[in-house]
């Protein structure tokens, strides 16, 4: 039942040769044998095959032709490239430890799998499963924590981290990356997969370390580009200021943050003070990253 032979761990990387040696080795110390498969379009003296000439060897690694091919592009590749029923992605930045409790993870998927079809893992301890909700009319998008519904510590959802348990086939034939956004497309992906049929669910008992390296490089030539947010959100239909930054971090209002429960989407459309969801005349085009709470 929890077999890993089943089980392709993916990592589309660019850049940032270091970390994903890090990832490698994380996932090699709990699964000596894993089937590790690498996309990198970063440039030849950056890339993992390079700086990590000896830990890529064993490896099945793929070195794009043209560099800077972006997300989309690099984790369609890797879908491609798999061979076996399940895959794990992760991000290049991810570390592997106990807490991911593969085994238990795998037989979590199966005892679900006729209600599921990607099962996610927590991003650190600040992490949970999201809901993508559009509000103000349809114009903006609200990335707020929720769930549909839950069975043990299994909670079903539209969006987990970029750090889950996947059918390969579902994802290959039906549920693929934008190749128009080069990065901020995580959001995009599950909102869209989410309308089409995508069965997302996260198992909050289990979890990834997630460590980002200080790379001002990478930053600023990587994940500092907000035409790809600007074009994920017009593809979807909503507002986008030409100019203006987009990210507007969502806070809930007062009552809500002291509620045991996750405040309702119709209490935080109710909500129009400063410290609720915005004004309903705010003309940034809005989407929430990352949680609004620590903790």
């Amino acid at each position: 039942m929890n077999n890993l032979d089943d089980v392709t761990f993916c990592i589309k990387t660019v850049r940032r040769p270091n970390a994903c040696a890090r990832l490698v080795r994380s996932i090699q110390a709990v699964v000596s044998d894993a089937q590790i498969l690498v996309v990198d379009d970063g440039p030849y003296f950056e890339r993992f095959s390079t700086v990590h000439a000896e830990l890529a060897k064993p490896l099945h690694v793929i070195n794009t032709e043209t560099i800077d091919l972006g997300v989309g592009v690099g984790r369609n590749l890797l879908l491609d490239s798999v061979g076996t029923e399940l895959l794990f992605l992760f991000d290049d930045d991810h570390v592997v430890t106990p807490w991911l409790d593969l085994p238990k993870l795998l037989n979590t998927y199966r005892l679900h799998q006729e209600d599921l079809d990607l099962l996610g893992v927590l991003q650190g301890a600040d992490s949970m499963p999201f809901m993508l909700t559009p509000i103000l009319e349809d114009t903006r998008i609200w990335m707020h924590r929720g769930e549909k519904f839950r069975r043990g510590s299994v909670a079903w959802c539209d969006m987990s981290p970029n750090a889950f348990l996947a059918r390969t086939e579902t994802l290959r034939e039906r549920h693929r990356w934008d190749e128009d956004l080069k990065t901020f497309e995580h959001w995009e992906y599950f909102y869209r997969a989410s309308r089409n049929g995508l069965r997302t669910a996260v198992d909050t008992s289990c979890g990834i370390r997630h460590e980002r390296p200080k790379n001002k490089k990478y930053q600023r030539k990587h994940r500092s580009r907000l035409q790809f947010l600007h074009r994920g959100l017009a593809k979807h239909g909503f507002d986008v200021l030409d100019g203006t930054h987009p990210i507007t971090p969502i806070m809930f209002s007062s009552c809500c943050a002291s509620s045991a429960r996750w405040p309702s989407v119709s209490t935080c459309r109710a909500s129009k003070s400063s410290r609720g969801l915005m004004s309903a005349t705010h003309s940034v085009a809005t989407l929430c990253p990352f949680s609004p709470f620590k903790g």
